[in-house]
């Protein structure tokens, strides 16, 4: 990486938190213009002082030094107007993805083929709600069942997960695929501090896009939005489930139906009525006036149902981190890295301990070494 380049990403990684390059320089031990000349690339970074300036920033070494995966697709709410919390996914996807590429580099991870799960074109609803069932039935999901753990769900078809902290009101999430033909990894940034259901939905439309194969799209029409939304509501809250629900409540009023449907697929209110209309369950009448009156908590307690969120930022894949740790134990990754790569799921009086080595350890730390 050129200097110029280092001296972006650090301009950036100091813009987002806030600070001036007086600010920075002064916890550095730099006068202004220095971190000025360093940020043009007219100064060359020691070791050393990089890794004074990634603590000082809270960003991991990956930030500044790893080759960027090309072309990041963002899912913003806000598609007209970029803001800072945009820039902040933008960052996230690019160094969450860059650290997954590299795990995959290393081995530590596992990728799979893509085009073994591929989904067609999604065209219309009914191609959706489809495409929908037979995901759940490739993972052994019943079809009237909710998704207990969506997140792993998700990884056993390839889209690795992190909730991140992007603000109440930021963006939803983005996707970007890791990897060569053959050997591919979606890898999903979400925004883990928007409500509950929105965070699931969104994760379930990001999925949409990893199967479809446009994880790179970065000029995804409303229409193929709006079919990936069918798919992503077909997958959370399939017809037979919401049906049976619905229909074993009889003889609460429709609001009450409702909640109850909402809890047991863990859907925001807008998309519980909204999927509940989709299915011709409830009228426009209804829909209209449901929508405006989101459910306190003491309904679902007066019914005696159970709302369960989704994660909240910060939250990984399982098996990620699952890999990761192991990679640990066996002394192939640093403690240092590894709580890097947890991005502050974990902190160091968590991670296991190093198991012993095994002569199958020190036979492929070896390989390729002479004689």
């Amino acid at each position: 990486m050129n200097m110029r380049e280092l001296g972006e990403r650090i301009a950036r990684a100091r813009a987002l938190v806030g600070r001036t390059q007086g600010s920075l320089g002064e916890a550095l031990g730099l006068d202004r213009s220095a971190v000025s000349r360093i940020e043009r690339g007219e100064r060359k970074v020691g070791v050393t002082e990089l890794l004074a300036i990634a603590e000082t920033l809270g960003r991991p070494l990956a930030f500044f030094v790893a080759e960027p995966v090309p072309a990041v697709a963002n899912r913003r709410r806000d598609g007209e107007h970029a803001h800072e919390s945009n820039v902040l996914l933008d960052e996230e996807l690019r160094s969450f993805s860059s650290d997954v590429q590299g795990l995959l580099d290393m081995g530590i991870i596992d990728a799979i083929d893509r085009e073994s799960l591929a989904l067609r074109t999604l065209h219309t609803h009914s191609d959706a709600e489809q495409a929908a069932g037979s995901v759940r039935e490739r993972i052994g999901v019943e079809r009237s069942a909710a998704i207990p753990d969506l997140g792993r769900f998700c990884e056993f078809l390839g889209l690795v997960t992190f909730a991140a902290a992007l603000t109440r009101e930021g963006p939803d999430g983005g996707c970007v695929e890791v990897g060569t033909e053959g050997a591919q990894l979606g890898v999903a940034v979400i925004n883990g501090q928007a409500p509950s259901g929105r965070r699931r939905m969104t994760l379930a439309h990001e999925l949409g896009h990893w199967l479809t194969g446009d994880a790179y799209d970065l000029e995804s029409s409303f229409e193929t939005e709006r079919m990936l939304n069918s798919f992503a509501i077909h997958l959370l809250a399939p017809r037979a489930g919401v049906s049976g629900v619905w229909n074993k409540h009889d003889g609460w009023s429709k609001r009450d139906r409702a909640i109850a449907v909402g809890a047991e697929f863990r859907l925001s209110w807008s998309a519980a009525i909204g999927q509940l209309r989709n299915l011709d369950l409830i009228t426009m009448t209804d829909y209209d006036s449901l929508s405006g009156n989101v459910p306190r908590q003491g309904e679902f307690a007066k019914l005696e149902l159970v709302r369960r969120d989704e994660p909240a930022a910060p939250y990984l894949s399982p098996g990620f981190v699952s890999q990761v740790l192991r990679a640990y134990s066996t002394e192939d990754l640093t403690a240092e890295r590894t709580l890097e790569l947890l991005r502050g799921t974990m902190n160091k009086d968590d991670l296991p301990p190093i198991e012993s080595m095994t002569i199958e350890h020190f036979r492929k730390s070896f390989a390729g070494h002479g004689s």
